[in-house]
């Protein structure tokens, strides 16, 4: 005959907890069975209303982007590029009145969110169409389309559509990419908001882009061609001029001597006093250049001498206003 096994007080509640574990563990199991996944940050397909994907999604690397971008390779490499989707679309209903009707996307990823902006600005005029029915920094067209979100550069090729189908499909891919992080630098608020020209910033990032924003940047000792200085720039009204405003790094050397170097090679009555680099154009109007450690900034054609004195003294006091 068996002997009747007594637990005590402790050895029962550890006995009950035991026998409880699989059951709790089970249920854990439940909910994270039912959990669902996290929506991807990109998808790997889309699908929009009225329109069917077209061939297979293309994608590049580094290495073979330039089959794709052709000459423009080297501008997106020089803003941090990572890689690139290409996506088409056709109408899902074939008929005659949409015969020819393409959609291309393609979706650049670039390092950070500031690189999606600097690519996005740079590729823009500034005279633009912004939509507000597309949930991101954008302009549209009836041919094309560009917005940024996140470290996502978006850009919309449309053949034989209507801007409101362009338009469509832009918040549509919009609305299905969810990567954080605000594209405009914060450098954007040095720029005085004062006469600025709506769509007109940019953000410098690289030699090629800072030699086509103006010759006066095409020079070594700025550090673009080194990846050391970064830039955001703007037009002011009424005369077109433009603001250049410089991180030059934290290795930063003194450039107003060269500047005034080179002020003399494109300006007249160029004069250099307490830090300050003032040159004339053939038309009288005013170039600037001053220094304050890593900080620089350059006033470019402005024809108001005073106008041109306080925009570059407000761009290195501090965010503009």
């Amino acid at each position: 005959m068996r002997k009747k096994v007594v637990l005590g007080p402790a050895a029962a509640l550890l006995a009950a907890l035991m026998i409880a574990a699989p059951a709790d563990a089970q249920a854990t199991r439940k909910v994270r069975a039912v959990r669902k996944p996290a929506a991807p940050a990109v998808p790997a397909a889309f699908r929009f209303a009225g329109w069917a994907p077209y061939g297979q999604v293309r994608k590049y690397t580094k290495k073979n982007v330039a089959d794709r971008l052709d000459g423009s390779a080297e501008l997106f490499l020089q803003y941090g590029f990572t890689d690139l989707t290409v996506h088409r679309f056709r109408p899902a209903v074939q008929a005659r009145k949409t015969a020819g009707k393409e959609i291309t996307l393609e979706i650049y990823r670039m390092e950070k969110p500031a690189d999606a902006f600097g690519i996005f600005s740079v590729r823009r005029s500034g005279t633009e169409k912004a939509s507000e029915v597309i949930k991101a920094l954008n302009w549209v067209s009836p041919a094309k389309a560009s917005f940024v979100k996140g470290n996502a550069y978006v850009n919309i090729l449309a053949t034989g559509c209507e801007e409101a189908e362009v338009e469509k499909v832009a918040a549509a891919t919009a609305a299905k990419i969810n990567l954080p992080g605000d594209p405009v630098p914060a450098e954007v608020a040095l720029l005085p908001k004062a006469n600025l020209v709506p769509g007109s910033e940019r953000y410098i990032r690289g030699g090629l882009t800072a030699g086509a924003e103006t010759p006066f940047l095409g020079r070594d000792f700025w550090g673009f061609r080194t990846d050391k200085s970064r830039a955001v720039t703007a037009r002011y009204a009424p005369k077109d001029s433009k603001l250049i405003v410089l991180d030059l790094g934290p290795e930063a050397s003194d450039v107003t001597g060269l500047v005034a170097g080179l002020f003399k090679e494109y300006l007249e009555n160029v004069t250099m006093a307490d830090g300050l680099v003032r040159g004339e154009g053939a038309v009288g109007s005013s170039f600037l250049f001053e220094q304050k450690g890593r900080a620089a900034a350059l006033v470019l054609g402005e024809p108001d001498r005073e106008a041109a004195k306080a925009r570059l003294a407000e761009a290195l006091a501090g965010p503009g206003k």
